[in-house]
């Protein structure tokens, strides 16, 4: 008669090995949470961009000026939170729509106007300013306009600077 031997874990060693492991998890959860809200926040900064640079690219290629300003349905409104619409002043028609799903965050406007032109030439004449997104963990970016029209994100050492207008 043949007796084969088995292989197998004991009880301790699946035991050790189960508390590694549950040691290992509980410290990678709470960095892939952080991970998931900042590619979050900052898929939202690229699509309030991504509306900013089709602005000044329709302006500039259509040869006509266009308008950014804070609205849910087709009139401007006071408050970015609820969207933003990209429209022709001329004819009223609205060329787009679009909103930011941060649930815990606040989308901020600083600058002359309320609203954002642009001109047929791309530049923005009133609309220097800058956006920015205030979360429960302070300011998580910024987004800044110059009068040529230039949109450009703003560095980490700016962020630390005006991490204030969050408060």
């Amino acid at each position: 008669m043949r007796h084969y031997q088995q292989w197998a874990f004991s009880l301790p060693e699946l035991l050790i090995t189960l508390t590694v492991f549950t040691i290992l998890a509980s410290i990678a959860v709470p960095h892939t949470a952080q991970l998931i809200e900042k590619n979050r926040q900052q898929a939202s900064g690229d699509l309030l961009l991504r509306s900013l640079q089709i602005a000044r690219a329709k302006a500039i290629a259509e040869k006509r000026t266009v308008l950014l300003c804070p609205s849910s349905s087709v009139e401007c409104m006071e408050d970015w939170n609820e969207g933003w619409i990209l429209k022709s002043p001329a004819s009223n028609e609205v060329l787009s729509r679009d909103k930011i799903s941060e649930p815990n965050s606040t989308l901020r406007w600083t600058g002359y106007r309320k609203e954002i032109l642009f001109r047929r030439d791309g530049t923005s004449p009133t609309g220097n300013g800058r956006f920015f997104l205030c979360t429960q963990h302070g300011l998580a970016w910024q987004l800044i306009i110059n009068r040529q029209g230039r949109i450009r994100r703003s560095e980490p050492k700016e962020d630390l600077t005006d991490a204030h207008r969050c408060n």
